[in-house]
């Protein structure tokens, strides 16, 4: 018995001492919650960007099927198009959503039946201004109405329909929305595997694909 009271006598303090900073450690905590939540967007950045150099160091680990000729391409493709798109060159039109999307990244241009050159990365602000009277940044709705889930498993691992927009950068899959979150970020949507957006750093630079709307149906 002596030897329980004793150390009750040893802890009690110890606790009072504990319930004592409680007040202290919530408002310690609730300082820091800007914080902490500017250090979760870091670490999601850094976990996207992981992401895509584990996926392409993968990639590239794996040995090259035998490349076949342009026709044979073509040819095996073409059975694989979404049934929704409808291809008018270097636009695809979208029935279900009406939306008419460019085929090729800012920084490529179409060449009969294929995107050539390189594709371009901007700022978030950057890309704000590459809209026009025609064409503008989609939201980010828009976007995720391109991600096909069903192309995870093709050996380039795209999250995207490669026949509707060919030849995209296996490097630069994350593209930009016209959704900002604050001042410091704005929503991206990355193209690989099964698909994701997340809120990136507005002077981090990404991919751009352009959109406009199709006009109302007349009644």
């Amino acid at each position: 018995m002596k030897s329980i009271a004793s150390r009750q006598q040893r802890i009690l303090p110890v606790l009072l001492v504990c319930l004592s900073l409680l007040p202290l450690r919530q408002a310690v905590a609730q300082e820091a919650t800007s914080a902490v939540t500017m250090k979760m967007t870091e670490h999601l950045n850094d976990m996207v960007l992981q992401g895509v150099t584990t996926m392409n160091t993968m990639r590239r680990s794996v040995e090259p099927a035998p490349a076949a000729t342009p026709a044979t391409v073509t040819r095996l493709k073409m059975d694989k198009i979404n049934s929704r798109y409808v291809e008018q060159q270097d636009q695809i039109v979208d029935r279900v959503y009406r939306l008419v999307w460019s085929r090729c990244s800012l920084g490529q241009r179409w060449d009969h039946d294929r995107c050539v050159g390189t594709v371009r990365q901007y700022t978030y602000d950057q890309a704000l201004m590459r809209a026009n009277e025609q064409w503008r940044l989609p939201t980010r709705a828009e976007l995720a109405t391109l991600i096909d889930r069903s192309r995870k498993n093709m050996p380039e691992a795209l999250a995207i329909d490669s026949v509707a927009f060919p030849d995209m950068d296996l490097d630069k899959l994350m593209y930009w929305s016209s959704e900002e979150e604050n001042n410091s970020f704005a929503w991206a949507v990355l193209f690989a595997d099964t698909g994701v957006s997340g809120v990136l750093y507005r002077s981090h630079r990404y991919a751009v694909r352009l959109v406009r709307s199709m006009p109302a149906p007349s009644d």
